[in-house]
């Protein structure tokens, strides 16, 4: 522990001498997780923040970037894992009796590193590379609604003896909620971007793709942490791979105000995820929304045809609607299983949702969706769902 602060306080030194030489920045967003027990989930109950020094100039015309990133606030799960088998549960459509929440926070430190300059003068580079140190710490707790219902004398799902026998001890299948239910591990991060993408709100167009890998092995301080008793081991190695491309069709506008567009929208994730002790913050990747069963390799495919405008009474505010087909793979052995057999799940849905946007801080939408292949724990079929958010970047 005395380590990792040591090399957090060498670089937060750095990162100080840095501020003559280049930009002091921030910004955060106001929109990383909701809970649905609390405000109908419209309500953000967590935030991002970013802050450093940007155009340091290492290299002419290549942006360096040193970057301090924070998260932190609540989330809502879903028990998607027998805790002393690691088995799947199935046999049930997940719902409010395997919620829980967690409280966490999640830092970064490192930099980043232009190696290809934009293909246009006033584009960002387009090539990136970026490395950073990364701690994150997790205390897990009954959903707000089981504690105000006072279930299994407040401590909700963890009370309960068909998931959590023998109360507070080591559970392979949910390594994060083993002992005192927190954790806190470090993970070390590389990765590479290309960036060809206008991400305009109305009117996006291009392409961006990148790679990054995360490294949580048990020996980076993430066991035998007894001076700080968390009675969880973590210990994983991740490599994610996210591309998209967008294309406006066709585009009618009136001055300032948009009328109509035609977008379509192509995205791809791809997860490879080992190790012993892999947590649940560490499954990246989701179909339609919800967590894909943690198989060694996931893969998420979505096409969308989304239709924008008309813009009335304020810019960004307007009707927007999309239609949609997704499909995704979950391949190999199920993690912290306890089961060594390897499987392959394939899942696919269509749909579509309308939702209004008020001037890019608040959005409503209902959507209709029908589950053909439906995932593990889930019926499938014909669906709705109705829903809100607030969100805010500054």
């Amino acid at each position: 522990m005395r380590r990792i602060r040591a090399l957090l306080l060498i670089m937060a030194l750095s990162i100080s001498s840095l501020a003559a030489e280049g930009e002091v920045f921030f910004s955060n967003i106001v929109n990383a997780s909701y809970l649905t027990d609390f405000a109908m989930g419209a309500f953000p109950i967590s935030f991002w923040g970013e802050f450093g020094i940007d155009h340091i100039d290492l290299f002419p015309d290549l942006n360096t970037k040193v970057v301090v990133r924070v998260e932190a606030g609540m989330a809502q799960r879903t028990l998607r894992q027998y805790p002393e088998t690691g088995a799947l549960i199935t046999d049930h459509n997940p719902g409010s009796a395997e919620n829980y929440s967690v409280v966490f926070s999640y830092g970064t430190v490192g930099f980043e590193q232009g190696v290809v300059d934009g293909l246009e003068k006033d584009d960002p580079d387009f090539l990136v590379l970026d490395f950073s140190l990364g701690m994150r710490w997790e205390q897990a707790f009954a959903s707000l609604a089981d504690i105000q219902d006072n279930v299994n004398d407040g401590s909700g799902v963890f009370g309960n003896q068909a998931y959590f026998p023998g109360g507070r001890k080591d559970y392979p299948g949910t390594p994060e909620l083993s002992g005192n239910l927190y954790s806190l591990a470090t993970s070390l991060n590389i990765g590479m971007e290309f960036r060809n993408l206008d991400d305009h709100y109305i009117h996006p167009d291009g392409y961006d793709f990148s790679i990054s890998a995360s490294f949580a092995p048990w020996w980076l301080f993430n066991d035998g942490l007894s001076m700080i008793n968390t009675g969880a081991r973590i210990d994983y190695y991740r490599i994610l791979y996210d591309a998209s491309w967008k294309y406006t069709a066709y585009e009618l506008s009136s001055g300032d105000m948009n009328l109509f567009s035609i977008v379509t929208d192509f995205s791809l994730h791809c997860q490879f995820l080992f190790g012993s002790d892999v947590p649940r913050y560490a499954y990246s990747v989701r179909f339609r929304g919800d967590e894909i069963p943690p198989r060694s390799f996931i893969t998420d495919a979505y096409f969308g045809v989304i239709l924008n405008g008309p813009e009335f009474i304020t810019v960004g505010t307007y009707p927007q609607l999309h239609v949609f087909l997704e499909n995704a793979v979950s391949a190999g052995r199920v993690l912290n299983s306890l089961d060594r057999s390897e499987s392959v799940k394939l899942y696919g849905s269509v749909g579509a949702r309308l939702q209004l946007n008020v001037m890019g801080v608040f959005r409503a939408y209902v959507s209709i969706f029908y589950d053909y292949m439906p995932m593990e724990g889930y019926s499938g079929g014909f669906d709705y769902e109705l829903g809100a958010y607030f969100s805010a970047f500054f």
